[in-house]
């Protein structure tokens, strides 16, 4: 088939094509991979069933008939979509209700929806934070994180991953009148936890404020799954929670919720809130199911927790480093991109998927296998895993 191309395309995308040929020759092009059924604990790909060790599925509802069936009921009583921002008529009670329930799950006096996790930090960061502000950002954070502090034109200040002494140099040395720590408490690439302790102190002491990112512990930690503040028994007044709908709630969307001035505020000034079709109905119900799960079944979250230290601890018998996972997110690192590639491979060809994490997505040098562990796996799988896993070079 002759070209369509213009002179000035040719031109323009042939820079693109180099671009993507020389990620091909680092090993770091990425490309789409897309089951023929579900996000539960197997897949199927290429007409192969795959042991699912990458979804963030971790409680493993987003399957479960429950979930599905409270979805189904919900685009029933609303439509498929609603159609419009909030501000205009894209509300409905599930809305308001999911807001509640979340705000009472993470003590908090109001909550907000946004359409993604991702908005709601950009959101959050954007509204919160402006030229002349600063904003302490853990180095780890999670790229929604990172474009957020870009786009608030405030100046950034990165400090050493959880290094909360770092924290307190720069935050002393900054003289900045607005000040925000931000950090997830879950690392997304590592599974650890961050010094929620100390961050709270220092936002005390340096009159900042603490914006916490719960993606990957809303659900899975605390002891009705509140998130890692409950699990270390730390007050959540003043601190403001992104969360996510789409990992533990088993739907799509994200949250802010914090005090009642911070959520009016964010209301009337965050624009990916103001300027965006609201959440559709069926997600919104997908996720209130998906909390009274997390509220009455506390033996998915003890089960995954048991895996993990299961995973954990067979990799260091087997000679691998020990990481600082403290959750389901548990990484094996590798180095090289070539190397998180081959170990790939030879999970799948073990009947396992769990994917390989290149940079940008982790610094260089630490490309990696990254296991996501849901609660409806068995400890027969982890057990499987750990025998298809690569000896250490």
């Amino acid at each position: 088939m002759a070209s369509t191309e213009s002179p000035a395309a040719s031109g323009w995308l042939g820079e693109l094509r180099a671009e993507l040929a020389a990620l091909e020759g680092r090993s770091l092009r990425r490309t789409i991979l897309t089951p023929r059924h579900g996000q539960g604990e197997t897949l199927s790909i290429d007409g192969r069933e795959l042991l699912n060790l990458t979804s963030n599925n971790s409680l493993g509802l987003a399957g479960d008939p429950r979930v599905v069936e409270a979805a189904v009921e919900a685009a029933r009583a609303y439509g498929a979509s609603v159609s419009a921002s909030r501000l205009l008529c894209g509300s409905t009670p599930l809305h308001e209700e999911l807001e509640g329930r979340l705000a009472a799950l993470k003590g908090q006096e109001a909550a907000l929806l946004y359409s993604s996790g991702y908005l709601a930090n950009l959101g959050v960061l954007t509204a919160l934070a402006r030229p002349g502000d600063a904003i302490f950002s853990d180095a780890l954070n999670h790229a929604s994180i990172i474009d957020g502090c870009r786009l608030s034109g405030a100046d950034t200040k990165i400090y050493g991953h959880c290094d909360a002494e770092h924290l307190a140099e720069l935050l002393a040395t900054t003289p900045a009148s607005r000040r925000l720590i931000v950090s997830e408490t879950v690392f997304s690439m590592d599974g650890d936890i961050a010094p929620l302790p100390a961050l709270v102190e220092l936002a005390r002491d340096h009159d900042a404020v603490l914006v916490i990112d719960e993606a990957h512990a809303t659900g899975v930690l605390g002891p009705h799954g509140e998130g890692a503040l409950a699990r270390l028994g730390l007050d959540p007044e003043g601190v403001i929670i992104v969360g996510t709908l789409s990992k533990a709630l088993a739907s799509a969307g994200g949250f802010v919720a914090a005090g009642q001035t911070v959520i009016d505020y964010l209301v009337n000034r965050s624009r990916p809130f103001i300027f965006n079709t609201a959440l559709p109905p069926a997600s919104v119900g997908a996720a209130l199911a998906a909390l009274d799960i997390v509220a009455g079944e506390p033996e998915r979250r003890a089960h995954l927790a048991a895996l993990a230290t299961r995973l954990r601890d067979g990799l260091m018998a087997a000679g691998h480093p020990p990481s600082d996972s403290a959750t389901a997110i548990v990484p094996l690192l590798l180095g090289s991109a070539d190397a998180a590639l081959g170990a790939e491979r030879r999970l799948r060809d073990a009947g396992i998927l769990s994917r390989a994490i290149r940079p940008p997505t982790v610094p260089e040098g630490t490309a990696r296998i990254r296991f996501n562990l849901i609660a409806t796996h068995t400890t027969d799988d982890i057990d499987r895993v750990l025998a298809a896993i690569p000896p250490p070079a």
